[in-house]
């Protein structure tokens, strides 16, 4: 028998960086789970590759052009997603991503701006036109992408470790202003997710980044995006419903630590 509180049909997703890595994950998800999925990035062939995938699987999907740093460009998605559809009641806040290891005194200005717009203002941009049309309409669901990094201090990463730690305080800020709205806001906080894309840039990286990072998992794996895409579809369901204003950390047990005390550790972790 069916535990239809984890349903999402009848509902409508909307997922920014949708084309690749935890985006994918989580727009499969939300199809298998029955919701109608926007994927929006600026890599259209990304996006429309996943919209067919939810197809394929018998769910209804769309391929949207955005650049989430551009108010204009997020209103319009906002719109073409809404005649599409009819509506918002999911917003997934995952676009975003790393920087690269710097030590603060070398951290140039743009590199920092660079960074905290891509993870905090694209949070800020989308969560404000979105919600502001669940808000007409009744209510929804946001959920946003943060890091383990934005729980703990996170040497040589400062810009996404603040940008990340910036969408925690939001996060909580939303949950209770957004409340009488009937908009809950929740966070994801991802550990070492195993992307391939990003991680398989690193030298060795079987025998040095993740044999070190494995090790620090309690749970014995590394994780993997369809982790976050079930979390996400739990957060965005009925199921959740009295959960608002957490931050749930996905991290297979890790514990945050000051993980810097040798020369090789910048290169072991982050």
């Amino acid at each position: 028998m069916a535990y239809d509180k984890f349903s999402l049909d009848g509902k409508t997703a909307l997922i920014t960086g949708g084309g690749r890595g935890i985006g994918r994950a989580i727009g499969l998800a939300f199809g298998r789970a029955g919701a109608a999925v926007a994927l929006a990035a600026r890599t259209d062939e990304e996006t429309r590759a996943v919209a067919g995938e939810i197809a394929a699987g018998g769910g209804r999907a769309l391929a949207v052009h955005c650049d989430v740093l551009v108010r204009d460009q997020v209103l319009a998605m906002t719109a073409e997603v809404e005649k599409e559809f009819g509506g918002i009641d999911i917003l997934v806040n995952n676009a975003g991503g790393g920087c690269p290891v710097m030590p603060f005194f070398d951290l140039p200005e743009d590199v920092w701006d660079l960074h905290v717009d891509r993870n905090l203002k694209s949070t800020f941009l989308c969560s404000q036109a979105v919600g502001r049309r669940m808000a007409e309409r009744g209510g929804g669901v946001m959920i946003n992408i943060s890091s383990v990094m934005g729980l703990g201090p996170h040497p040589l990463r400062a810009p996404y470790s603040a940008a990340k730690a910036g969408v925690v305080a939001l996060t909580r800020t939303l949950s209770v202003e957004l409340a009488p709205q009937n908009i809950r806001v929740n966070a994801i906080a991802p550990g070492f997710i195993e992307v391939a894309r990003f991680w398989k840039q690193f030298p060795n990286y079987e025998q040095t980044v993740r044999r070190a990072r494995l090790a620090k998992v309690p749970s014995g794996r590394m994780g993997i995006p369809e982790d976050v895409g079930d979390l996400a579809v739990f957060l965005a369901s009925e199921a959740s419903s009295y959960i608002n204003g957490q931050v749930i950390r996905l991290d297979g047990g890790l514990v945050t630590t000051v993980y810097y005390k040798s020369e090789d550790s910048r290169a072991e972790w982050w």
